[in-house]
């Protein structure tokens, strides 16, 4: 098992995009500025929070449902494909790029490997 199979990988990463959900939804200044330079329409920006509150429950239904979590990386991917081509469009920062790379890459290596089968029993839950 690797580290990006792991169940607890996939819940980390569900907080992190529950968290950015709301630092979108808000949004904080530096979300804002960064949905600006990427010249994000405002009619549309609602739906950036809404896709990564969603995506953040696939993530986290890994314990329950794993074949949702595994078509989560498999759309987070697209997202981040997407995200990448928006960030080289506009020739934004490196600093800008390079999280959206790195997830791209990490959600791609997670749907190719997929999560961890759990076992049965209460140990299933820590796997």
């Amino acid at each position: 098992m690797s580290a990006l199979t792991a169940r607890p990988t996939y819940a980390a990463l569900a907080a992190f995009l529950a968290g950015d959900a709301v630092a979108s939804a808000i949004p904080v200044p530096y979300v804002a500025a960064n949905m600006d330079a990427m010249r994000i329409p405002e009619e549309v920006r609602w739906a950036v929070p809404v896709a990564k509150a969603a995506t953040a429950l696939g993530l986290a239904s890994v314990f329950r449902f794993p074949a949702v979590a595994r078509v989560t990386t498999g759309l987070l991917t697209v997202y981040f494909a997407g995200a990448l081509g928006i960030h080289l469009r506009v020739r934004n920062r490196v600093a800008n790029i390079v999280p959206a790379v790195l997830l791209l890459l990490v959600f791609a290596a997670m749907t190719v490997q997929g999560p961890h089968p759990a076992g049965s029993g209460a140990r299933a839950l820590e796997s």
